[in-house]
């Protein structure tokens, strides 16, 4: 269903980024490399990271606290079979603009209270 090349994963037991092949079977979905086969994950339980470098990041949210590495990457654009099961891809809540003006707020508020 996916190109290897453009869909990678990270996951909790090592820290190596491996290509993987992803297929979609109901709303659940499995990820296979040479030799290797994931455990069905359901497409709910994945939130969406952000952006690494050119990649498109989701996490796994499943309620394990013990899972906080686990990655999955899709490199250049979402292949379109997947990319409406996926939770949208939304822009970070506070940019770095934001944190700026934050932080001189702050940074304000603590010279003033002193003086």
């Amino acid at each position: 269903m996916s190109d290897p090349a453009n869909v990678w994963l990270i996951d909790d037991k090592s820290a190596l980024k491996r290509p993987v092949r992803i297929e979609v079977i109901g709303s659940t979905f499995l990820l296979y490399e040479p030799q290797w086969r994931s455990d069905a994950f359901y497409l709910e339980d994945l939130v969406y990271r952000g952006k690494e470098g050119q990649s498109h990041v989701f996490g796994l949210e499943d309620g394990i606290k013990g899972r906080p590495k686990w990655k999955l990457g899709f490199r250049g654009d979402i292949p379109p079979e997947i990319s409406a099961l996926l939770p949208p891809p939304k822009s970070p809540l506070l940019s770095n603009i934001g944190m700026l003006i934050i932080a001189f707020l702050c940074l304000g508020i603590v010279y003033f209270a002193a003086a």
